[in-house]
């Protein structure tokens, strides 16, 4: 009875924090447009088109692998629009709550575990990711399965364990090749902490190689052709190490890393022989590559999103310093300090989106719900920035959207123009062109014009023959 009770309240603690985790994530998300990497992902992955369009449009628009636009293609399937492609990143960063628990049941008990599932769930950088139509999300759950399926491989010697390290290495690679750091740190682990496996280990990775590069050629040849990145180094990297992105502030950021950096010196000198080691490897080696690439590759690779898969070893680091009894007390103030930053920093993003509910509140539909967009595009592709008010379902229940060979058919029709959005330009208002929202139209008068936060709205009249 008494371990019936245990259960219960255990379960109801567990389902408690991915609840919590979900509605963080859930909330405020579908009001918040796409900015320009959304609107590719958006485009690239329309059901409807052929599969050597959506092939091509990759190709031409994203330089990240295919595999995640096949799979939200395949999700799209369900409804496709903004906000439902928005959902299948919190559906992402959700069951990567789920999944982090089998990660820290592996370094701790029951009890311990559930504040390491309380802090992912609560993590502000991660949060935020959910809130965008980008791969960070389900980076974080792949990372995590990959470590779990690696230490299967470790504990057990038989062949369904090397078979699976076999394929989460290979989709890993295939599906974010940063997560090759893992793999990486796979290697070390091997070699210093359980050599014998060091065979077993070596017939995966070359398998792994071989494989990966036979199915993935075509983005091979591709990358090598586009090497560019835009992140450079710089000294603040040296200083906060993407605390401050990954914990969302200056100071709870500034506090996490002198408590991580404490916990990861004691590890190296007392825990060699223990798993826990392998997360001190997946640091040294991911932070290794990040500097070493940006400092010998033109460009550079320092964006915090970039190497998201980090943040459940820093939370088992950190959980690990304070696992004594003489922390337990500072375990619980850094948890309650966890959901006091996450409260205060929720919505305070670095660059804000505009509002869909914003933009709805200031135009006036009894005047006319049809409108147009003219935000531009990409290469081949002239109309891709306005695929967003296109497909948006939250604007498609006021408004409706008319294509711009159409337009001579309404006698009035609103032009919605970004106008110097601060996704865009931030807060200089000079890098925008200055004619892109006085739009002309032949046929038509101008009768109001009215500029609001991100938004410059113009109301069209037909003129009378």
């Amino acid at each position: 009875m008494k371990n019936n009770y245990k259960n219960v309240y255990f379960y109801s603690i567990f389902i408690f924090i991915v609840i919590i985790g979900f509605f963080l994530r859930y909330l405020n998300n579908f009001d918040q447009m796409f900015w320009n990497d959304e609107n590719y992902t958006l485009f690239i992955t329309d059901p409807t088109i052929s599969f050597k369009e959506f092939s091509n449009r990759h190709k031409s628009i994203d330089e990240s692998p295919i595999l995640y636009f096949y799979i939200l293609r395949i999700y799209n399937n369900i409804s496709y629009s903004a906000e439902n492609l928005r959902f299948s990143s919190i559906i992402f960063s959700t069951v990567s709550i789920i999944a982090s628990y089998k990660l820290f049941r592996i370094f701790f008990e029951k009890k311990i575990s559930l504040f390491c599932l309380a802090i992912i769930s609560l993590n502000i950088f991660l949060i935020w990711q959910a809130k965008e139509v980008r791969i960070a999300s389900s980076i974080v759950f792949f990372g995590i399965i990959n470590i779990i399926l690696f230490y299967q491989f470790l504990i057990n010697d038989g062949l369904k364990y090397k078979i699976s390290l076999f394929l989460i290495n290979l989709f890993s690679l295939s599906y974010y090749p940063f997560l090759l750091m893992i793999i990486i740190s796979q290697f070390f682990y091997v070699i210093f902490n359980n050599k014998i496996k060091i065979k077993s280990f070596i017939i995966i990775s070359f398998l792994t190689l071989v494989f990966y590069v036979y199915l993935n050629i075509d983005y091979i040849l591709l990358k090598t052709g586009k090497p560019y990145h835009h992140f450079h180094l710089d000294i603040t990297f040296f200083i906060n190490y993407f605390f401050r992105s990954f914990f969302g502030s200056i100071i709870f950021g500034g506090l996490s890393l002198i408590i991580f950096s404490i916990g990861f010196l004691q590890l190296i000198i007392k825990e060699r022989n223990n798993f826990i080691i392998f997360n001190v490897y997946l640091i040294i080696v991911t932070y290794s590559f990040a500097i070493l690439y940006s400092i010998f590759k033109e460009g550079g690779v320092i964006a915090p999103r970039y190497y998201i898969f980090l943040i459940p070893s820093i939370i088992i680091i950190i959980t690990e310093f304070f696992n004594k009894k003489r922390f337990e007390i500072l375990k619980y103030i850094y948890l309650i300090l966890t959901l006091l930053n996450t409260l205060l920093m929720f919505d305070d993003w670095k660059i804000q989106k505009p509002r869909a509910s914003f933009l709805l509140n200031n135009i006036d539909t009894n005047i006319s719900n049809n409108y147009f967009t003219d935000e531009g595009g990409h290469n081949n592709y002239p109309g891709l920035y306005d695929v967003y008010f296109k497909n948006s379902s939250i604007l498609k229940k006021k408004m409706n959207y008319i294509e711009k060979d159409s337009i001579h058919e309404y006698k009035k029709i609103f032009f919605i123009c970004l106008n110097h959005a601060e996704m865009h330009v931030g807060l200089d208002k000079t890098i925008q062109n200055p004619d892109k929202c006085n739009k002309k139209l032949n046929n038509f008068s101008i009768i109001s014009q009215k500029e609001i936060k991100d938004f410059k709205l113009s109301l069209f009249e037909k003129k009378n023959n």
